[in-house]
């Protein structure tokens, strides 16, 4: 990576699907233990565990999330990016977020864990002919016409206020497994998946008791004609509920929706 890298020059694909983002991270964290001995002097340095990477992108939903960035199902397998004409092998999604709000496309944020080494110094941009040659996606997520089902969310209220904005995020934690003698893992497993949806409206009908209110809905995104892009389902309880109002603004009350989302324990 001899040269400063322009931001209109970098390609970012996942499974050989492009990706149309406008921020891509990626770091790696060694974790490293310091060796005293009983004088008090430092011995060294060393390794408590395998170098972890992470990577976490934005980018414009296009079509359907594809079903490898699927967090909340049940498949543990790893996803190849290329970023800056570098393989990244080895990702494993740990979560994916958007919000809604008025008139603004949509952007997915996701999160990866990944193992192994990358060849940040070979770092490049694309090719100018591939950029100029590169597809238009024809529908781009927009809040204009997108929503999110208000009716019947709760069983005792049928109908709450009017919503101004919401968000979704669906995570998971990604334990490692190790074999004695490496430092790539032979499984990254999922556990304590979970979803969350907060909203912004008018009125939530009534405040919460001890036991929450179990809630029900979906969101949908679209494009900004209205084509039906993907859809996100969940059943939780709404167990966080505020009320807020700032000088020239209207009250607000904004809740918390989670779900958490139930695993079949497997060996190892």
């Amino acid at each position: 990576m001899a040269n400063f890298i322009n931001y209109k020059n970098i390609d970012f694909q996942l499974n050989n699907q492009i990706f149309y983002a406008n921020r891509v991270s990626v770091s790696a964290q060694a974790s490293t233990e310091a060796v005293v001995l009983s004088d008090g002097s430092l011995l060294n340095y060393s390794p408590d565990g395998a170098v972890v990477g992470s990577l976490s992108c934005d980018f414009y939903l296009t079509g359907s999330v594809p079903s490898f960035l699927n967090i909340t199902g049940t498949s543990e397998s790893a996803v190849v990016g290329r970023f800056a004409e570098v393989n990244i092998t080895g990702l494993y999604p740990k979560s994916i977020s958007f919000s809604v709000d008025p008139f603004e496309p949509i952007l997915i944020s996701a999160e990866f864990d990944w193992y192994g080494s990358v060849n940040v110094e070979n770092f490049k941009e694309q090719l100018y002919s591939y950029g100029r040659n590169k597809a238009i996606p024809s529908y781009i997520a927009n809040a204009y016409k997108s929503y999110i089902s208000t009716d019947n969310i709760f069983a005792s209220e049928p109908q709450i206020g009017n919503v101004t904005n919401f968000s979704y995020m669906a995570s998971c934690d990604r334990p490692s497994f190790f074999y004695a003698d490496e430092k790539i893992p032979f499984r990254v497993a999922k556990m304590n998946k979970r979803c969350e949806v907060e909203i912004y409206s008018n009125s939530l009908g009534e405040l919460i008791d001890i036991q929450g209110k179990n809630a029900v809905t979906t969101i949908y995104l679209k494009d900004f004609y209205g084509t039906l892009l993907d859809s996100f389902p969940i059943s939780g309880v709404l167990n966080n509920q505020n009320y807020e109002i700032s000088e020239g603004q209207y009250m607000l009350s904004k809740a918390s929706i989670s779900q958490t989302v139930t695993e079949q324990k497997t060996l190892i």
